[in-house]
């Protein structure tokens, strides 16, 4: 079997990068359909495997696509299905657009615009059946094929964020369209930009954010030092809050970030290994002083926060509370850094991942998935910095598979851009 990648259509004018098309090598008759069961097909909707009872997934070995119940992946996906009878028409509305499908029919259209199809719309023991790539373009899901499992994955889009961290802010200004051009190849929702104010200046940032937007990619202004934890540095975050609100009052609506960034990583200063209290307290310190400058300028932004995932482990000074909750209750979102490269076992990303996911489902706050790929002091099997690309996304699918069950999670984060450009030239 050959797996084909196709680009995904969302309007708002919102691109999604998307898999899905099994090729069957069998010889296939010219003068009639074909159409072959699949009976081993598997497929998950955000972690739940459907059992189709009346209407099992084929595959229609004519055009080689994957053809699935309507009403049952779209329903999954939140959108509400209605059959017109006589004019044999399947409409599917979401929040991401208005589908209309005619039986018989290779094209779609979705919010008025007519999109080909690579099979049409049928019936088949009185159930619509639907090219799979319908249902995703429609509703802005991404869908991953495991081919040694003969399994097809699909995330909904509120579980498919996808980001990457650009710490060096002159990037966007030598190599913006290659950034872009990545971005859309690697289905990327969202970039953690650095923001300096005086370089690579403002026109730069304005012109690579609206292209951004445009593509569907919000950006969320990145700052962060291990040092911001002592008192004489919180001038530095009040100065830099400042800029960047400064910043979005004077850019279009579609030149803003979206969001305050931060990774500030305080166990990497000396103090943790000998007074691990002080840095604690220093850091919840750190913390609320963001957020009462974030109140005093712009209050439409986000709290992004980096964390470990081992700092759950630890408890807020006097109490018993972990610390990854109280950082959780302060953000709007976290990214967990669950630096490992393997997706299973007691040391991987979804085991070290887990105990906070939970705790973000409790407290209703959402959590992106990291990984690594520059190289480690503290060991190899911290990063894919010696991997390959293909086995990264192969470990990444199993970590959708198994946390998008949970209602926390939004998807996943490689940090950082500049080594994964690396890690993918490696490969050819």
């Amino acid at each position: 079997m050959n797996i084909v990648w196709f680009n995904l259509f969302v309007p708002m004018r919102k691109t999604i990068v998307c898999l899905i098309l099994i090729q069957m090598l069998a010889s296939i008759p010219l003068f009639f359909p074909v159409y072959s069961l699949v009976t081993e097909l598997g497929v998950q909707v955000n972690g739940e495997k459907i059992v189709f009872t009346d209407a099992p997934p084929y595959i229609n070995e004519q055009t080689g696509s994957t053809m699935v119940p309507a009403r049952e992946i779209a329903e999954k996906l939140g959108a509400e299905v209605t059959w017109n009878r006589s004019l044999e028409q399947v409409t599917f509305r979401s929040q991401h657009a208005t589908t209309l499908l005619t039986i018989g029919q290779n094209i779609v259209s979705i919010d008025g615009k007519q999109v080909e199809l690579d099979a049409p719309a049928v019936l088949k023991n009185d159930r619509t059946m639907v090219p799979l790539r319908a249902v995703s373009e429609s509703l802005g899901a991404d869908v991953d094929w495991v081919g040694e499992r003969n399994l097809v994955l699909i995330t909904s889009a509120d579980k498919a964020q996808r980001s990457t961290w650009i710490w060096d802010s002159k990037l966007i200004q030598t190599d913006g369209d290659r950034i872009l051009q990545f971005a859309a190849s690697q289905k990327l929702t969202s970039i953690y930009l650095r923001y300096e104010k005086t370089y690579p200046g403002q026109d730069v940032y304005r012109n690579f954010i609206r292209r951004a937007n445009e593509q569907g990619i919000k950006i969320e202004a990145l700052a962060g030092q291990s040092d911001w934890i002592y008192e004489d540095n919180q001038i530095d975050i009040r100065q830099w809050i400042a800029a960047v609100t400064q910043y979005n009052a004077s850019a279009g609506a579609l030149e803003r970030f979206q969001g305050f960034h931060f990774d500030i990583e305080p166990y990497t200063l000396a103090m943790w290994k000998t007074n691990q209290t002080w840095v604690l307290e220093r850091w919840m310190a750190t913390i609320r002083f963001i957020e009462s400058e974030m109140n005093n300028s712009d209050r439409s932004m986000t709290m992004g926060l980096d964390i470990p995932f081992w700092i759950n482990n630890s408890k807020v000074p006097g109490s018993n509370y972990s610390f990854s909750a109280w950082l959780l209750e302060k953000a709007d979102s976290v990214v967990i850094m669950a630096y490992r490269n393997k997706a299973l076992g007691s040391n991987g990303i979804i085991a070290r991942a887990k105990s906070i996911i939970l705790e973000a489902a409790t407290l209703k706050k959402q959590a992106v998935i990291a990984v690594d790929t520059l190289p480690s002091m503290e060991a190899d099997y911290t990063t894919f910095y010696k991997s390959n690309s293909s086995i990264m996304e192969s470990e990444l699918k199993q970590v959708k598979e198994n946390l998008s069950l949970y209602p926390s999670y939004i998807g996943i984060a490689i940090h950082d851009y500049v080594r994964w450009i690396d890690l993918l030239t490696a490969n050819r």
